[in-house]
């Protein structure tokens, strides 16, 4: 259990990594950040402080959708948020902006991989998934369509809400743009890659523990 604890903090790191530099790019953040990221831009809360009420928000939709079937241990997101929270802001500190086309590009694709492996790696442990994904899976099995679709429901629908907060308390369009878009499409498929690469791993350390239960 020790290993799958720590390969999952690695992960937590990793994709609070990940997450910090898509909004280093200057091309749009990623869905899962685009509404916290709005917010903390208009009112001035630093980014880590934001998504962590964005996630916790996150988990009291799912006990409200879930009512009873929500599990107790199901809590644990909200310590998994703050954590994320905690390294989102050490990384937004010490993260320069891109400031030319290439590297904004070189950003948004290292951004994409890191964000792909933490979530992989946050996933593979199957100890509890961040707010976002575990929102996203509740929200698949409510429209009876399954993870994919919430996910791909739940991208749009913080897309729209990010463009509505920001043309009506800015004028304009904050956080989202063309990398917003990559970002969407290109990091499931870098988590796929990532689950066919290192399955046998997360299985290995997943069924140790089961053994170890017994």
């Amino acid at each position: 259990m020790a290993a799958r604890i720590i390969v999952y903090l690695a992960g937590i790191i990793i994709l609070s990594f990940g997450i910090t530099l898509n909004t280093k790019t200057g091309l749009g953040v990623s869905p899962i950040i685009s509404i916290p990221f709005s917010i903390s831009t208009l009112t001035q809360i630093n980014l880590g402080t934001m998504t962590f009420i964005f996630y916790s928000l996150l988990v009291l939709l799912q006990i409200l959708l879930l009512g009873r079937n929500f599990k107790i241990y199901q809590l644990l997101q909200v310590v998994m948020s703050l954590i994320t929270s905690l390294f989102i802001n050490i990384f937004d500190q010490i993260l320069p902006s891109a400031p030319n086309l290439p590297l904004k590009l070189i950003l948004l694709a290292a951004a994409i991989i890191f964000t792909g492996l933490g979530a992989s790696l946050t996933v593979g442990m199957k100890i509890v998934p961040n707010p976002a994904d575990g929102f996203a899976d509740v929200l698949g099995q409510k429209l009876k369509k399954g993870f994919g679709f919430g996910k791909n429901v739940f991208d749009l629908s913080c897309i729209l809400l990010s463009l509505i907060i920001g043309l009506i308390f800015a004028g304009k369009i904050v956080g989202i743009g063309v990398g917003t878009i990559i970002s969407m499409i290109l990091t499931g498929r870098m988590v796929a890659l990532c689950q066919g690469k290192l399955m046998k791993y997360y299985q290995r350390l997943t069924r140790s523990r089961s053994q170890g239960d017994h």
